[in-house]
């Protein structure tokens, strides 16, 4: 059945095509076609968005929408680049800031802070996170100014199987290490490297330590690249419920997964998965809120936590997002995302066939990661060598192993051969 706002774009669209709306032509208000087509304006706004990114229409400032200069307009080529989508991105979110902005005082000034998140975001993150195979009452969402304020305050709450240590994979997001170090948090580490984790050992900690909580990347692993198999989900879940530890999912990479490659929080059958969703990596950094999916025993706990220290999360920037979600941007913005890191990936690869028959490494969305061969993997050797200088900036810390992680970018194939070059001369 077709959707409301596609029924208005395929009536203007035709309309269009057939000379009912010549060029120049001002399209009626937004208001009028929502009480025309008895919808919210919301709805209205997305089908005009639709027809504007078509090129059927375009926005006047104060005025309201005009059909193109020309029935027939042709599409310019889409630029599939990280900076066209950035720009795309940039565009998109300003309008649905503005769009917040319009017509919506009274919404701003007269909405009462609730800590859980604004009702609408609140219902566009639940059908976000369904598509995403992450399934949750909408009770169970909070909206929280980015990933980071999230992890905080998780570190801060009594969790109900009332233990008291950290399990952190090693190497991991460089500021959840931060937290407990900089807290002096009762942790421990485990390592999880190219050869996954040790199951065995991860049992024991989990078995024999007071284990509250274990945080880890489930897909596309910050700093490695590393992705949990389903197999090895399915264990992890089994065990968190065996021995009653929770889980901190961050899946700030999930939505670049393969098909099939679903969360942890899908196979949690025991409410053992804390999940968090950041749209940093999939819009832009400078976006502070993210989306966070709690088990029942924590949530009051949480929001408790969240009132001491913020007020309320951003309401106009919730709007907007709420409403990017909704109009379809986000999704298309997404495809087109996707498609500039997959040519990006291959490109990756190409580049490392070039210089060397190179098999440990790991591609991820903007980075690949190298795992120094053994005849060199000694930090001592590599930072006596004459190139520590080039190495240094890519060498990563806080592992039993030596990697190096380079960014996928127009240097990327000088980097590699000079990289090559550095290592056999060593």
């Amino acid at each position: 059945m077709m959707k409301k706002y596609q029924q208005i774009y395929h009536d203007i669209k035709r309309k269009i095509e057939n000379g009912q709306l010549k060029k120049g032509d001002r399209l009626p208000s937004i208001r009028t076609l929502s009480q025309t087509y008895r919808c919210s304006k919301d709805t209205v706004q997305h089908a005009l968005w639709e027809l504007t990114y078509h090129n059927l229409i375009y926005p006047v400032a104060k005025s309201g929408y005009y059909v193109f200069e020309g029935r027939v307009q042709k599409e310019k080529p889409l630029d599939f680049s990280l900076s066209g989508y950035h720009n795309i991105a940039y565009e998109d979110f300003r309008r649905c800031i503005n769009e917040t902005l319009i017509g919506r005082e009274k919404d701003l000034f007269n909405t009462y802070p609730n800590q859980q998140g604004l009702t609408e975001l609140l219902e566009s993150l639940q059908h976000q996170l369904e598509d995403n195979a992450v399934y949750s009452k909408i009770d169970n969402i909070i909206v929280t100014s980015g990933v980071q304020q999230a992890l905080y305050i998780l570190t801060q709450l009594t969790f109900p199987n009332k233990k008291s240590f950290f399990l952190l994979e090693q190497p991991t997001y460089h500021r959840m290490n931060e937290l407990v170090h900089r807290q002096n948090l009762p942790f421990l580490t485990i390592e999880r490297d190219f050869k996954g984790i040790n199951w065995a050992k991860l049992e024991e900690l989990f078995k024999t330590r007071q284990i509250k909580c274990f945080y880890t990347i489930s897909r596309y692993s910050n700093p490695l690249g590393l992705s949990y198999s389903k197999q090895e989900k399915e264990k992890l879940v089994e065990l968190a419920a065996q021995y009653d530890v929770y889980i901190i999912e961050d899946d700030y990479l999930g939505d670049f997964a393969h098909t099939g490659d679903l969360p942890l929080h899908y196979y949690d059958t025991a409410d053992k998965v804390i999940y968090l969703k950041s749209f940093s990596a999939s819009l832009f950094p400078a976006l502070r809120l993210a989306g966070l999916v709690l088990p029942q025993p924590l949530l009051q706990r949480f929001l408790d936590y969240k009132k001491l220290i913020d007020y309320d999360t951003n309401l106009i920037m919730q709007k907007a997002l709420s409403l990017y979600l909704d109009n379809g941007m986000f999704a298309k913005n997404l495809r087109f995302l996707k498609n500039v890191f997959q040519k990006q990936m291959q490109q990756a690869e190409e580049n490392l066939k070039a210089v060397s028959d190179y098999s440990d490494y790991r591609i991820a969305p903007q980075s690949v990661v190298l795992k120094l061969a053994a005849d060199i993997n000694n930090p001592q050797r590599l930072k006596e060598s004459k190139d520590w200088h080039f190495l240094e900036e890519y060498y990563l810390e806080n592992s039993n192993s030596n990697y190096l992680r380079l960014a996928i970018n127009e240097r990327l194939s000088d980097n590699l051969k000079k990289l090559f070059s550095s290592l056999q001369t060593d």
